[in-house]
């Protein structure tokens, strides 16, 4: 047989070359995770999922079902689970200002519960939202708001953190200053919200530095603000300010093990998100193979497609105009802790 002949036998089909590239940055991407080879932080020895905010994931995942379907005082149903659960199905019949009163309740007898405290913020936020939806200038029209969303869940959140300090009623004040940036996106309300934010994660960050929930917001706050502006913050940000702190997200989250698939994805994504907006964009494209290769969701598979067709000189304008569209996706805020166990 020919040289020829034997050339002819082994040519690969284009399907086949593709398959074998997307293994091949399968493989990469799985190599770079565990090798560290993308500058990943080193994580203090004999770290626990508790100290990082991780622990019992599935048994936050159960409670947030919980909180579907109330219970009524059936036995051993937690009270404030089965109040907020009561709660939550009042606002969904419309009852918004009864439902709210029973949340606040709720929280009140559990104030370091994460998956009620996020409920109580999520109902307020998406009631704000659908009080405000048709008005033209969200910005300028707080104060037309019913008396009983007024100043919420901001104002609810501060006293629950002077009565109960906590990094759980922290963290859930810092992300009540958030939800207020999403709502009202005039600079001159964004701005002093994302400071805010970042004061109170930096504050539960400084006695607990592995709590991942406050370094995901604080990485997200730094990640979100516009390139190009100056922030108005008593001490500047350094410029890798968001990927340092997601990054520890993810060598934690690595450490720790046991998160959810969309989790990590989720991680990775804005991992490369960061790297991506200092101006490394091959840091940037390998975290973003690795986000692809976590997840399923169709989504985020989505919002990555668009990320690879990005050239490097374009990548900085695009990657600020996708944040932008994030911020303001009000269906499924940022804020939503529920990323953490969905």
């Amino acid at each position: 047989m020919t040289g020829s002949a034997n050339r002819a036998r082994v040519r690969l089909s284009p399907t086949t070359v593709v398959i074998g590239l997307a293994a091949v940055a399968a493989l990469a991407g799985l190599a770079l995770w565990r090798g560290g080879m993308l500058d990943l932080p080193g994580v203090p020895a004999g770290l626990t999922a508790s100290q990082a905010g991780l622990a019992d994931l599935a048994l936050l995942r159960g409670r947030a079902l919980r909180l579907e379907a109330p219970a009524g005082h059936d036995e051993g149903v937690d009270p404030a689970m089965a109040l907020a659960a009561e709660g939550l199905a009042a606002v969904r019949r419309g009852e918004a200002e009864q439902g709210l009163e029973k949340l606040c309740e709720a929280l009140s007898r559990k104030p370091r519960d994460l998956v009620i405290g996020n409920a109580y913020r999520m109902a307020v936020f998406h009631l704000r939202r659908t009080w405000l939806a048709d008005v033209t200038r969200r910005e300028t029209l707080a104060k037309r708001l019913p008396p009983y969303l007024e100043r919420e869940p901001v104002a609810t959140l501060e006293r629950l953190r002077r009565e109960h300090p906590s990094r759980e009623t922290t963290l859930q004040l810092a992300l009540a200053w958030v939800d207020e940036l999403m709502l009202f996106p005039a600079l001159e309300i964004q701005a002093p919200a994302s400071v805010e934010s970042v004061n109170l994660l930096s504050e539960v960050l400084a006695s607990d530095p592995v709590y991942v929930p406050a370094l995901y917001g604080r990485g997200l706050n730094y990640l979100h603000r516009p390139a190009r502006l100056v922030w108005p913050e008593a001490r500047k940000a350094a410029p890798d300010a968001a990927s340092r702190d997601l990054a520890l997200c993810v060598a934690i989250g690595r450490r720790i093990g046991g998160a959810p698939p969309r989790l990590v994805a989720t991680l990775a994504l804005a991992l490369g998100d960061a790297y991506a907006k200092e101006g490394r964009p091959g840091h940037a494209r390998s975290w973003w193979q690795i986000a692809q290769n976590s997840s399923r969701d169709s989504a985020l598979l989505e919002s990555i497609r668009r990320r690879f067709a990005w050239q490097d000189d374009e990548m900085l304008d695009r990657l600020e105009a996708e944040l932008e569209g994030r911020l303001l996706d009000l269906e499924q805020p940022l804020t939503d802790l529920s990323v953490m166990w969905r």
